[in-house]
């Protein structure tokens, strides 16, 4: 027997190949003889588990059962099986672990030793199929690569064909729309364009698509760059700088600094130079992933180079096509100027006039006019009011109500604040060429630098004796026309502003004492109808409303339904707990009360300490008692602990209910009320927390 295994081995050893993925010797009985490492590592038994166990074990369920009727027929014929043997077949092999092998199996018999042998060389079909499978993956991708780069050719000339035929109006929208597109397509999640200050130390938001469902913080409009030699000198080249997280040590100053380009942060961006005709870089287009599962292949990054360049040869023509307009509407403003001064004078001595004839609703839309005019007329470029509002509280609520616009205040500037007011002490105009020329606090350049203010002229504000404020007229270059003619005509501007204000404030104090009034009025109308300690309608209230509802229901021949309610044992409550825990009591039954009986005509109202009334316009007896015991069970559901001396353990109410119908009549309110309460005493009597009826009609 050890002969016959030694001769086996050798056969194994001198078969290996390296396309056989197992050699496999059994007997004529179908035991295994020999089992080669391959094998072994194959069906996952080890030689010495498997050798002198039947050949089944190692094939599927189907397969295990006929094959012994197979080994029977060879041995009977076996020179007719051997020349059937040779031929491969695909069988379905088991692994020790229970899975299915698809298997390439070619088997031959030997007969030249003392007894028949069969040897089956086995290749492992699962290699052959993740190699097809590669191999169309692989196809798959190419096509699918070249069908992308087909649709996005397709999507780049159609957007790019609007970009050029689009108007300058439109230009914008377009581009937002083609960034989108150029997003979506590769399944990017935000897309932007910035513009840079001439410096490159600011940039501001352009243009911006981003995927609504992602989560980002809002982008600033405009932010700081810092300044960095590396950045400039990167986008300067006109190169894409593309970035991915983890790789931060291969440039860390670039990518710190691409953080500050996306601040909503980034799985890998790509930030894209603008230059402009002169070669000198004014802004970066930016596209960006922020998703960690996905990243952009290289097919779509070199998709992402035909896109930037679209959009970079659009954006730099409409710049172009901008600032020729831009130098146009200057050309034109400055002709519309000289040859309408005077034109300009008339219609601001118009405006000026409406601010006296003007709602005051309209009070802050007539100073933008005047002030725009003035600005227009006397060659400035913008224009601010400041009020003084700490001496007068009428006045600060005017402002608050009328004037108080960001564009019409310096409250964040207050070092120009002190220095304008010191200088208009003892004039009342003040006038500043060049900022940089003068003799000013390092605090105060920085708030003048901060606001682009390079000129301006004040013109003060005069209320009577006291001081009101001034206007800034100023430049963000240091060029003023500061002729006389247009100082006497900002003056004249001062001075019907004020005038205007002035009388729109006597007008806002009148109305404002008649409010004040009306107020009082109504606080005072309040106080005498409805209970200080709980809010609900007073004995008063109560009085009144009961005559109106019985004087209706006798009119219409309707009911009127009246419920007298009382705390049981309230003394023991205050006794135990106090006047201040009891008020709270009755405040928290006056809430139950109104959330309880909340419908149109329905009135709750506080009768006398812990006694409460409510009047039931048009319902029946059934809906009364229904109403009743309602309220009754709210109370108890509450669960008010009461005093612990007291005969019950939680707050109650006792309610008498007492109805004017067609079929029940009663003389007068005083009949009604003296029926409803000789019911709440009745209910006292049969034992308290029950309602008790005056006379139910039936």
């Amino acid at each position: 027997m050890k002969q016959k295994q030694r001769a086996v081995a050798d056969i194994l050893a001198d078969s290996q190949e390296p396309s056989i993925d197992g050699i496999i010797v059994i007997d004529k009985k179908g035991v295994v003889l020999a089992f080669d490492s391959a094998a072994q590592d194959l069906f996952g038994y080890t030689a010495e588990e498997i050798t002198g166990q039947p050949i089944e074990v190692l094939m599927s369920d189907l397969q295990a059962k006929v094959h012994p009727s197979y080994l029977k027929r060879a041995n009977k014929k076996p020179n007719i099986v051997a020349r059937q043997l040779h031929t491969e077949r695909t069988i379905i092999g088991k692994h020790k672990l229970g899975q299915s092998i698809p298997l390439a199996i070619t088997v031959s018999a030997d007969n030249s030793t003392e007894s028949l042998r069969f040897t089956g060389v086995i290749q492992d079909l699962r290699k052959h199929e993740a190699q097809l499978t590669k191999l169309f993956q692989d196809f798959q991708a190419t096509t699918e690569s070249l069908n992308q780069r087909i649709e996005f050719d397709s999507l780049l000339n159609s957007h790019g064909n609007q970009l050029l035929s689009c108007s300058a109006d439109d230009f914008h929208t377009t581009m937002e729309d083609t960034l989108q597109a150029i997003a979506q397509f590769l399944s990017l999640d935000h897309s932007y364009i910035l513009q840079f200050s001439d410096d490159i130390t600011e940039a501001s938001l352009w243009a911006e698509w981003r995927r609504s469902l992602c989560i980002m913080k809002p982008f600033p409009n405009r932010f700081s760059i810092p300044d960095s030699p590396t950045f400039k000198q990167a986008l300067a080249s006109a190169e894409v700088i593309s970035l991915t997280q983890g790789a931060e040590d291969d440039n860390e100053i670039l990518f710190q600094l691409a953080l500050q380009l996306s601040p909503n942060g980034f799985i890998s961006t790509h930030i894209n130079p603008i230059l402009n005709e002169n070669n000198l870089l004014v802004g970066c287009i930016v596209f960006s992933v922020l998703d960690s599962n996905h990243h952009p292949s290289d097919t779509q990054l070199s998709l992402l180079s035909l896109a930037t360049q679209l959009l970079m040869n659009a954006w730099g023509r409409h710049q172009l096509i901008m600032s020729a307009r831009k130098a146009d509407k200057k050309i034109q403003a400055k002709n519309k100027l000289l040859a309408n001064k005077a034109a300009f004078s008339q219609a601001l001595l118009r405006a000026s006039n409406t601010l006296f004839l003007s709602k005051r609703r309209d009070l802050q839309k007539n100073i933008e006019e005047v002030l725009l005019q003035a600005a227009l007329i006397s060659g400035h470029q913008h224009a601010l009011v400041y009020f003084e509002q700490d001496n007068s509280p009428q006045l600060k609520s005017f402002i608050q109500q009328h004037l108080e616009y960001d564009q019409f205040t310096l409250q964040n500037h207050p070092h120009l604040i002190e220095f304008i007011s010191k200088h208009l002490q003892q004039q009342n105009i003040f006038q500043l060429d060049n900022v940089n020329k003068a003799m000013v606090s390092r605090e105060l350049l920085s708030e003048l630098q901060t606001g682009k203010v390079q000129g301006f002229t004040a013109i003060k504000l005069n209320r009577t004796d006291k001081g009101m404020g001034f206007i800034i007229f100023y430049n963000s270059l240091p060029v003023l026309n500061s002729n006389d003619e247009n100082l006497r005509f900002l003056q004249l501007t001062g001075q019907n502003l004020i005038a205007a204000i002035q009388q729109h404030l006597i007008q806002f104090n009148l109305e404002l004492s008649e409010q004040n009034l009306l107020s009082a009025n109504r606080m005072l109308a309040q106080q005498a109808l409805h209970d200080a300690l709980t809010g609900l309608p007073n004995r008063r209230a109560f009085d009144h409303g009961i005559l109106q509802e019985f004087d209706r229901a006798r009119r219409h021949s309707s009911n009127l339904t009246l419920l007298m309610c009382d705390i049981d044992y309230f003394k023991y409550y205050n006794d135990h707990f106090g006047h201040p825990q009891g008020d709270a009591c009755l405040q928290q039954v006056a809430e139950l009360l109104q959330r309880t009986f909340n419908r149109a005509g329905e009135i709750c109202a506080r009768y006398g300490g812990e006694e409460f009334a409510i009047i039931l316009p048009s319902i029946n007896c059934q809906e009364a008692e229904l109403q009743a015991q309602r309220l009754l069970d709210k109370l108890l559901k509450c669960k008010i602990e009461h005093a612990p001396n007291a005969p019950v353990d939680y707050l109650s109410l006792s309610i008498g209910i007492a109805q004017l119908a067609p079929e029940q009549s009663y003389a007068d309110t005083n009949a009604l009320i003296t029926a409803a309460d000789k019911a709440l005493y009745l209910a006292k009597n049969n034992g308290r927390n029950r309602l008790a009826w005056a006379i139910k009609a039936e």
